[in-house]
């Protein structure tokens, strides 16, 4: 008795030309798996001016996509107000099968385009420039005539487009409000449907609700294993005033993701990105305090493309919250001490950057920590001269200054005889770590960079108190006036 035959299911393919239109075009490649496949695998492969859709022939619950369609309806006004045309033409491709989805929006055609699927279906697209931004479409100061405002799509666009917009995030920010789509690579499979959060919002901007929402919808991803390349946007701004599409150049952080999160599965790579989320996430409401709004700025800027200016913000706005910490509280503060406070984190942002960058030197951050006295006010004098090194060799020197002069305070507060010179001899023998990696930051880049990562992990190592005594800044002074004196003669 032979093998029983193995069940073949018969299969569809259907084809999703390419109009031009970022965000129309993958609202509708989602939405044409969705609608004829569901929760079974539908396989995608982008064949350059189409994605073919293959899959094993499904019938349809039109009570599940009708459920679909519900969700797109509580994200857009313009959306819910055309709920009833949406379905009528859901109605109609669910009887009128076509393989075919051409997607050109017509002058004719028997529905409107909404501006929520793309705002080229509103004005047209206005161009792009390669070499400046990844904005596709825009009509900003160049609305035409009334009359020429919106395009018309078929019903089976129509269906595909309201579905695949019903999948995207929201992303707002004051009278900004975006929706984004992942955008993937070349071939794959999406099983079932997109799970992911799909609400978002930030008061530091509508780039910075944006990026939120992209590294949200990243994380949340994690065990699809969806190909993620970037993703795509429309925006609107108050009342239509403007509006405009593309992509949000995302590739970094995706390719990021992709590499150390999904493949290598990297446990600390994931941690760094749900952290970056977190913070984001909780410094989102108006009441944050402007200089943590300021530092949630730099940080979607760092995700959305790591880089070393916006790391060495991160690390000069954490350490002045942490002053006014001490100090008056303010509104936010407590979530930037959190931002990266682990030794672990930090050196996974260098794999982040992608830079050949060395380790930091525990014992030597640790000396430093201990020397500037976190838990007494005026250790931002010294942290400063720190970070205005313009060298390596200068920031060696500043090192040494303020470790020795840390090891002269202990001898003092012990009861010895203090002795500057061999509080200057230990903090050099501390400093040799950081003489052997100078030859590899000798380039101001990288300098840079580690230099930021450097004072950060100073940073996660402060334990303070918020009142110090008043004689603590006099006491500093006296003895920085000596040690001079001292190191002169």
């Amino acid at each position: 008795m032979g093998l029983p035959k193995p069940l073949a299911l018969p299969k569809e393919t259907f084809y999703v030309d390419k109009t031009g239109l970022p965000f129309y075009d993958a609202a509708r490649l989602i939405g044409v798996a969705h609608l004829f496949f569901g929760t079974a695998s539908a396989e995608v492969e982008d064949k350059g001016s189409h994605w073919e859709v293959r899959g094993p022939s499904v019938t349809r619950d039109y009570r599940q996509i009708e459920w679909v369609i519900e969700e797109g309806k509580e994200k857009a006004h313009d959306f819910s107000q055309k709920h009833k045309q949406i379905q009528k033409a859901l109605n109609y491709v669910l009887n009128n099968k076509t393989n075919d989805f051409r997607g050109l929006p017509e002058s004719k055609g028997e529905y409107p385009a909404l501006k929520e699927f793309d705002a080229g279906l509103q004005y047209g697209p206005r161009g792009i420039d390669p070499l400046k931004d990844p904005v596709v479409v825009s009509s900003q100061g160049t609305k035409p005539e009334k009359q020429e405002k919106r395009y018309r799509l078929s019903a089976h666009d129509l269906v595909a487009a309201s579905l695949g917009f019903s999948f995207s995030a929201r992303a707002s920010s004051g009278e900004q409000r975006s929706y984004i789509l992942p955008v993937f690579r070349e071939k794959f499979v999406l099983s079932g449907t997109l799970t992911y959060l799909r609400n978002f919002n930030h008061s530091a901007g509508g780039f910075v609700s944006e990026v939120l929402a992209a590294l949200s919808v990243l994380i949340d991803l994690v065990g699809t294993k969806l190909p993620v390349s970037d993703f795509v946007y429309t925006r609107i701004f108050g009342r239509n005033v403007f509006s405009s599409s593309g992509y949000l150049g995302l590739e970094r952080l995706c390719t990021y993701w992709w590499r150390r999160v999904v493949e290598e599965s990297n446990s600390d790579a994931l941690r760094l990105l749900k952290e970056f989320r977190l913070f984001l996430a909780k410094t989102a409401s108006r009441t944050t305090h402007n200089q943590v709004q300021d530092l949630a700025r730099w940080v979607a800027d760092f995700v959305a493309n790591p880089n070393v200016d916006a790391l060495v913000k991160i690390q000069q706005l954490k350490a002045r919250i942490m002053v006014a910490h001490q100090g008056q509280p303010i509104q936010g503060d407590d979530c930037a001490l959190q931002l990266l406070n682990r030794s672990q984190n930090l050196k996974e942002v260098k794999e982040m950057m992608a830079m050949q960058l060395p380790e930091v030197p525990c014992q030597v951050s640790e000396a430093l920590a201990k020397a500037l006295r976190f838990d007494e006010k005026g250790w931002m004098n010294q942290f400063t001269r720190l970070e205005n090194a313009g060298t390596f060799s200068q920031f060696i020197q500043q090192v040494e200054h303020i470790i020795s002069r840390g090891y002269y305070r202990e001898q003092q507060e012990s009861g010895q005889n203090p002795d500057i010179r061999q509080a200057l001899t230990r903090a050099r023998n501390i400093a040799e770590d950081l003489r052997k990696i100078e030859s590899q930051l000798r380039d101001d880049r990288s300098f840079r960079a580690w230099k930021a990562i450097f004072l950060l992990d100073v940073l996660s190592r402060a334990r303070f108190r918020k009142e110090s005594a008043p004689e603590s800044e006099e006491a500093s002074a006296s003895e920085e006036a000596s040690e001079s004196k001292t190191e002169e003669g």
